[in-house]
């Protein structure tokens, strides 16, 4: 059964107290064509049942079937401080919230953008900026039972609970987690999330290895900023601030 199979007129209507809702059977990418709405001004919710050009970040390949729930959400934030690497935290919060509310597990955030449940990654985040206007974009693996085996520790709802996940309930708890958020950090700054962002962590005072495009670092994470970045203290004693990269936590 896939995420759509519950859908409905009322459903639907829930939905679009966040947005305008758009329904899609197949979509190049869901960031894109919420990126082709932005002229309108007006917060947007895409979702796909199919998308064949998802990514990740630096462009990887996202996948994705048809028990995956892929959607972005085009909002027009008030404040800089929510573009791209603040806006990443609190979307990483809002769905570690949303799944917890719905199904009760307690998910963790692997800096910068990966939702993960033990070790095994649940969902990943992308999001990006552009003409004044930002795309939240999410894939989670919904009510997969097995996955292709080139990639890294992927795990799904349905593994975790031993049940199927209901990606509409979940979506929409998503939302309201997500404009609860924005609305809190646009009043009270988003330092006022970093207590919790903080207690989600799985990398906070952990020892890693942190790859970006042009550097290995390897270090302990001592602190997280509301402005999505982590703190690395290097094996020299030096501290490192860092914006992007891709986190293994060693051993």
């Amino acid at each position: 059964m896939e995420p759509f199979a519950s859908l409905s007129g009322e459903i639907l209507s829930r939905l679009a107290r966040f947005g305008r809702v758009c329904v899609l059977d197949t979509v190049n990418s869901t960031n894109d064509y919420a990126f082709s709405l932005v002229d309108r001004k007006e917060p947007v919710v895409v979702v796909a049942r199919r998308q064949t050009k998802g990514r990740g970040r630096f462009r990887r390949r996202w996948f994705s079937d048809h028990d995956s729930l892929v959607f972005s959400v085009l909002l027009f934030p008030k404040i800089g401080a929510l573009v791209v690497g603040g806006l990443t935290q609190i979307v990483g919060l809002a769905l570690c919230r949303a799944i917890e509310i719905e199904t009760g597990l307690k998910p963790v955030l692997r800096w910068p953008n990966d939702v993960l449940h033990g070790e095994k990654k649940l969902a990943g985040i992308l999001c990006e900026a552009r003409r004044g206007a930002v795309v939240v974009g999410v894939g989670i693996n919904l009510n997969q039972s097995e996955f292709p085996t080139n990639l890294p520790s992927p795990g799904s709802l349905y593994q975790a609970l031993g049940r199927r996940a209901d990606g509409l309930a979940l979506l929409e708890t998503f939302l309201e987690q997500l404009y609860e958020l924005v609305s809190r950090v646009e009043k009270s700054g988003a330092g006022s999330l970093l207590p919790e962002v903080k207690d989600r962590s799985a990398v906070l005072n952990k020892r890693v290895e942190v790859r970006t495009m042009f550097k290995r670092q390897v270090g302990t994470v001592i602190d997280l900023d509301a402005d999505g970045r982590i703190v690395l203290r290097i094996d020299s004693g030096r501290l490192v601030v860092l914006s992007a990269g891709q986190v293994r936590q060693l051993r």
